[in-house]
């Protein structure tokens, strides 16, 4: 009896050693699959931020460019003027009717070649600006004939931050004639995001290759001149245009993503970035989630390892622990936040529980007469059948993507599932085993954001980006069918700055949504309307000979002479000059047809408003 007894003994303690291995085995693929893919999670929540911060860094860089050309434009402008009128010049007369926009500047001035101010846009006593940096710069003509961005210094008249911004005025013999200086408000370079939500501590800055800060915008913030030269971002703009970095905080010790640009042709930097504790606060609560998850699915495991072992003494137990085991098992599956399904190897459900039930709307009786391919998709499932292949070859030991699963009611929901297949103790294949999360709000989300990016926020028309894609989209079109035809309209409003000098820009803002209201009801579903930006629109005809577009634009434009903007007990009037060009394929780029209509504007404008033109065949 002893040898017997010494025998069992020795098989008993070798069960248990494989029983003891075998659990922590599974424990550990269980968290090695946990880890993984929140490691995977976290990366694609931060690949997600630093995407949007770099598209809004794009945004902020053709806006900034946009800014500064206009600002260039009127420097040189001005200078022209001056050099042609001298002292006779009036620069309100020109801001006054529009020729430039002094919504751009705070002043504007002429500095002869000893600093002082001769001409101003603004009344001011005698001022020298002999000393300041962009004075000498161009009177030592270190920088030529360049547009000369100054570092924001405190106005010598206004008492405020200003960021100037200068032209050299070049003598008939080639000395140094003065300046010409315009003022910028440090708060417009920043204005441009200021309906986006960043976040608490997201940033949005305008920097100097200096280093020294033009604009930077921390939540609702507004702060400007700070060196950070010594920074982390500095450092990598240095080496690097354009890319994105973990900031370490330089300036107010939070950690954030940064996507940043170097404006070509200029010596700004503009950057956007997102805390990275705002950016992971939902990963982490949904990474706590499936801790937790995964710990009471350790819990079940460890219970059930330690109540087999313990059957090899009580045998007589042996039902009652299975039993119980099942009991706490079956307690975990139903009450899993997440759908959770078995199906057999040719795709028959074997086990489901409430929550997946509930996301298709089928009862457990009819999912269990159903195939599991019968839900998914059909663009799917030939994905679903790879992903099937790859488990049973053993390529992947688990595979997660995003699906779309059709309910009992029709409609398609968006989940992320993660299927895993389970095998025997011989490795043979026995069923496989489905976690799936509807990630519909997520990707609800992610739709808005898209529509976000592509709208201009106050008329909520397509914006520039949406229509230049839509424009290059229809070039294309017509570059593979000869036969077709299209038309490009851009409208300007007439006097619109005087709207808001008269009745400020509350006012100027309901008349732009009221004339975005007007053109939009009488477009196409096929056509495209679009806010350019400030008071500038744009149509795309699709289908339409220059004549019908011409035609179009007349009704258009009476349509908008005929409507009155109430605002604030006021009726305001507006008018607005069409310009028409025909879209071509044989154009290099969709530009042209736009370059062309904006060419007809101009014609328009010049031949006194409130008309259209069009840029004939041959043009």
């Amino acid at each position: 009896m002893i040898p017997a007894i010494r025998r069992w003994l020795i098989a008993r303690a070798e069960l248990n050693t494989a029983i003891a291995l075998f659990t922590l085995l599974l424990l550990g693929a269980l968290w090695v699959v946990v880890v993984m893919e929140q490691r995977d999670k976290r990366d694609a929540v931060v690949e997600s931020a630093v995407n949007q911060n770099t598209n809004l860094a794009v945004a902020y860089e053709e806006h900034i460019v946009r800014t500064l050309k206009g600002l260039d434009g009127a420097l040189l402008f001005m200078r022209q003027e001056y050099r042609r009128l001298g002292p006779k010049l009036n620069i309100n007369r020109y801001i006054y009717e529009g020729v430039i926009d002094g919504s751009l500047f705070s002043i504007l001035s002429v500095v002869d070649e000893r600093g002082n101010v001769v001409l101003s846009s603004k009344p001011m006593e005698a001022v020298n600006y002999a000393d300041q940096e962009f004075f000498r710069i161009h009177q030592l003509g270190r920088n030529q004939d360049t547009f000369y961005i100054d570092k924001p210094v405190p106005g010598r008249t206004s008492n405020t931050w200003q960021v100037p911004m200068s032209r050299r005025i070049i003598k008939p013999d080639g000395a140094f004639g003065g300046v010409i200086l315009l003022s910028v408000d440090p708060s417009h370079l920043a204005r441009f995001y200021q309906k986006v939500d960043i976040g608490e501590h997201g940033v949005v800055m305008l920097i100097g290759t200096d280093g020294i800060i033009r604009a930077r915008r921390v939540g609702n913030e507004l702060n400007f001149g700070a060196d950070i030269s010594g920074t982390s971002l500095m450092r990598e703009q240095a080496e690097k245009l354009s890319g994105e970095i973990l900031g370490q905080g330089g300036f107010d010790g939070v950690r954030r993503y940064v996507s940043y640009r170097t404006l070509p042709g200029y010596p700004l930097v503009v950057a956007v970035g997102s805390g990275q504790e705002e950016v992971l606060a939902d990963f982490k609560r949904n990474r706590n989630r499936d801790y937790m998850l995964a710990a009471l699915v350790s819990v079940v495991i460890m219970v059930f390892a330690g109540m087999l072992m313990a059957a090899l003494a009580r045998q007589k137990r042996t039902v009652v622990a299975l039993q119980t085991s099942e009991a706490r098992f079956r307690a975990a599956f139903e009450q899993a936040a997440i759908g959770i399904s078995h199906t057999s190897l040719d795709r028959r459900y074997l086990q489901v529980n409430q929550k997946y039930c509930d996301m298709l709307g089928y009862s457990l009786e009819e999912l269990m007469s159903m195939s599991a391919n019968g839900i998914t998709y059909l663009d799917d499932r030939e994905d679903s059948s790879n992903h099937r292949h790859q488990l049973l070859a053993g390529i992947a030991g688990s595979v997660s993507a995003e699906k779309r699963y059709v309910r009992k009611d029709g409609k398609l929901i968006w989940v992320n599932r993660t299927v895993s297949l389970v095998r025997d103790h011989a490795g043979n294949p026995l069923y496989f085993l489905h976690l799936v999360e509807d990630i519909m709000e997520r990707k609800r989300l992610e739709t808005e954001l898209r529509e976000l990016a592509a709208t201009d926020m106050l008329t909520g028309l397509p914006n520039r980006r949406a229509f230049i894609t839509r424009l290059e989209e229809e070039h294309a079109r017509l570059k593979r069918f000869d036969a077709q035809q299209a038309a490009v309209l851009m409208l300007d409003l007439d006097y619109f700055k005087k709207i808001n000098d008269t009745w400020g820009h509350p006012a100027g803002d309901a008349v732009l949504r009221r004339v975005g209201e007007v053109i939009n009801a009488q477009i196409r579903e096929v056509d495209l309307c679009s806010r350019l930006g400030g008071e500038e629109f744009a149509v795309l005809l699709t289908g339409a000979a220059p004549v019908a577009a011409r035609e179009f634009a007349e009704r258009l434009r009476r349509g908008i002479a005929d409507i009155t903007v109430m605002h604030e007990g006021n009726n305001i009037k507006v008018t607005a000059s069409i310009g028409v060009a025909a879209l071509r394929a044989t154009d290099d780029d969709a530009d042209a047809a736009l370059m062309r209509a904006d060419r007809a504007l101009y014609g328009a404008k010049e031949a006194g408003r409130d008309r259209v033109e069009i840029i004939a065949a041959g043009d």
